[in-house]
């Protein structure tokens, strides 16, 4: 009974963990394009296919992805709703797979199942990998490659009882959707190749996928547009190299909690690790265990972190060698992922090398981080799939419940962060779409220029797309005036100006101005808000964006953002305005909101 109670909270807790994550994607996904997809955009647009797929993109070639960019571009105008939906669809899936391949190992006590579990849903949806699972551009690059490396172990797995050419040439097809998804993707032909050795598949299975290895590699390498930088890239040092993949694979555990011992390493990372006695108790430990390292020691402590993965990687590999007989899908799936990340951690290190040593804090950088969280995962699963007794199952149990606890603070924090880019994202869009460049929200920087940045606008604005695309800017376009029904001003709403400043575009002043909807409004989720005088003329726009303050943003429900922000165009001192809500369907107006511009501004 004990053990049926642990297993329904192990079980609990991930579904918790997941649902906290998927609400958070559904709060803050971000539904605007940012930082290189500017730069990246007018290849899109501009360049004929299959050109406009095929380019390098820092080293990598993103074909599938692109693919999925430009069917999100012609059939749903650049929203990013394409992207974001296939991508979370595919970590899902991939999720899916993996508990599939979990629950239907019997021989295993259902409490190392449920641990098992749970490490799964912390691998893939840890807000500490935010960036990506935040960002469509990012998702495709990543949850694309996941889902076609676990299809092609799965298929590799199921060519070992049975012998067809259909599993062999299925893998082979996942693995080249996954080289052609992101650049380490290659790593997956040697995940497959390594546990095809290791598990004793069929020699012509394994000519198939090196034929097919060595085809992408001259594909990628020689024959794609950009192949010179691919190649220049390369830097081989052995010694650096294996220090940089251990501390590559350690990221997880610097980022999610390790790394809030060295007071250069993040700070916004871990500001949220003193709102508790529990989590300044992390952080405690975490200094504790720094302190043989220094204080700019993370890239020290990363090393000796990676390097116990490593072992823990060989002895399973050992292992897998000498108990091939009696390994089962789960040996199998863990020990492959474990060697696809190891794999992915030498293309990095070998690719990224010159980088690294010019800027060595982005060997942890979040950008990163999703990669080394699927090899912890394998090894994880490697080593529940050996348990058989209730001592190990409890004790996996007990291993991911204190991951769990050890992730929460940062699930947390990024969870903030989440909502923080968020908001900036949709003050943004309003920018674009009045035509404002406000360097508070519009990014002059070497991922996305100025130049490139603007430029990408004027596409978007002439086809239409993206924030162009709205009905918003439809009424900047289109002489809009005030209808003559309005409601009186809501009583308990308030919005006030936060700062003004002459915007050089047009030569105009210009106020940011944010605002607050009174609870019990009914109002839709996303109603359109735009900025009107006093004789009903079109004066800006503003969006929803934020939950009031003091509002927690990590969150079981899905709740209405009452917090709203824009811009007020040609503000004079001392003028009163109004912020009115319209219906996005028919622009009948349902609330009215007061804004005065302050008398000095």
């Amino acid at each position: 009974m004990a053990c049926w109670l642990l297993t329904a909270i192990v079980s609990g807790a991930a579904v918790l963990w997941l649902w906290s994550t998927l609400a958070a994607i559904i709060n803050f996904v971000f539904r605007y394009p940012a930082f290189d997809q500017y730069r990246l955009y007018p290849n899109y647009l501009l360049l004929p296919f299959p050109q406009n797929i095929s380019q390098s993109e820092n080293g990598h070639r993103p074909i599938v992805p692109n693919l999925l960019r430009l069917a999100d571009l012609y059939g749903f105008a650049a929203s990013q709703q394409l992207q974001i939906v296939v991508s979370i669809g595919a970590a899902l899936l991939s999720l899916a797979l993996i508990v599939r391949v979990v629950t239907r190992e019997r021989q295993v006590p259902p409490l190392a199942r449920a641990a098992a579990c749970l490490f799964a849903v912390l691998t893939l949806f840890w807000l500490g990998n935010a960036r990506t699972l935040m960002h469509g551009f990012e998702q495709a690059h990543v949850y694309l490659t996941v889902l076609a490396c676990v299809l092609a172990l799965l298929a590799v797995q199921r060519a070992r009882t049975d012998d067809s050419y259909l599993w062999p040439l299925l893998a082979g097809g996942a693995c080249l959707a996954a080289t052609f998804s992101y650049g380490a993707g290659l790593a997956s032909f040697a995940a497959v190749l390594l546990v095809s050795l290791v598990f004793g598949l069929r020699a012509r299975y394994l000519l198939t996928f090196g034929a097919l290895f060595a085809a992408a590699m001259l594909v990628y390498a020689f024959a794609l547009p950009g192949n010179g930088y691919v190649r220049e890239s390369l830097a081989f040092d052995p010694v650096g190299i294996a220090a940089t993949m251990a501390q590559w694979l350690s990221s997880p555990w610097i980022r999610g909690w390790l790394g809030a011992g060295f007071p250069q390493f993040d700070a916004a990372l871990y500001s949220g690790m003193t709102t508790s006695r529990y989590a300044h108790l992390l952080t405690t430990a975490a200094t504790w265990l720094a302190t043989p390292f220094g204080d700019d020691g993370a890239a020290r402590q990363g090393v000796l972190v990676g390097a116990i993965g490593l072992l823990a990687y060989l002895a399973a590999l050992v292992h897998a060698c000498r108990h091939r007989a009696s390994s089962t899908r789960l040996h199998f799936l863990g020990l492959g992922l474990a060697s696809f990340i190891v794999a992915s951690a030498g293309i990095v290190a070998i690719a990224r090398a010159k980088y690294f040593v010019l800027y060595p804090e982005q060997i942890f950088a979040d950008r990163y981080s999703p990669w080394p969280c699927l090899f912890w995962l394998g090894l994880a699963l490697y080593a529940i799939a050996g348990s058989r007794r209730l001592a190990g199952a409890a004790l996996a149990a007990a291993v991911a419940v204190a991951t769990a606890l050890v992730l929460l603070p940062t699930h947390r924090t990024q969870a903030i962060w989440s909502s923080i880019v968020y908001r900036k994202m949709q003050q943004s869009a309003v920018a674009a779409q009045l035509g404002i460049w406000d360097p508070k929200y519009n990014f002059d920087v070497a991922s996305a220029s100025r130049e490139d940045t603007m430029g990408t606008l004027d596409l978007w604005r002439d086809n239409r797309l993206s924030m162009f695309a709205e009905p918003g800017f439809a009424l900047v376009e289109g002489g809009w005036h005030m209808p003559a029904a309005v409601p009186p001003s809501l009583p308990d709403a308030e919005a006030h100006v936060i700062h003004a400043f002459d915007e050089a575009n047009h030569h105009r002043r210009v106020a940011e101005f944010e605002g607050l909807l009174p609870r019990g409004v009914h109002l839709p989720r996303d109603p359109l808000l735009v900025v009107v005088d006093d004789g009903g003329a079109f004066r800006g726009l503003a969006k929803a964006s934020f939950f009031p303050p003091g509002k927690p943003a990590l969150r079981l429900g899905l709740q209405r953002k009452r917090g709203f922000a824009g811009y007020a165009l040609d503000a004079r001192p001392g003028e009163s305005l109004r912020v009115l809500a319209l219906r996005p369907g028919d622009g009948s107006a349902l609330a009215a909101v007061p804004l005065r511009i302050p008398d000095s501004n």
